[in-house]
């Protein structure tokens, strides 16, 4: 008795992101070392954020962004909301 043997789909590849965050970057050239220290700065601006949501928005994990967020992150870095999103 022949058995054949089919193939087992494999998942897709995640579609590249369009849209990288350049977060990490900025933080480390306006001196902010830890992602505390960013969320505490935000929340004093009135950015409400959780801790975990702004590690991911960090670390270039996260799947939406708020307008409160881009525009308190642009005024803390104070550049414009574009400088926020790296250059493809």
């Amino acid at each position: 008795m022949q058995t054949s043997k089919t193939p087992i789909p494999t998942a897709p590849e995640a579609p590249q992101r369009k849209a990288i965050l350049r977060v990490q970057v900025l933080m480390a050239e306006h001196d902010i070392r830890f992602v505390t220290e960013l969320w505490k700065r935000l929340n004093a601006m009135g950015v409400d954020i959780s801790h975990s949501q702004l590690t991911r928005v960090v670390n270039n994990s996260t799947k939406s962004l708020s307008i409160d967020l881009l525009e308190g992150l642009a005024t803390l870095f104070d550049c414009p909301v574009s400088s926020l999103f790296k250059d493809n």
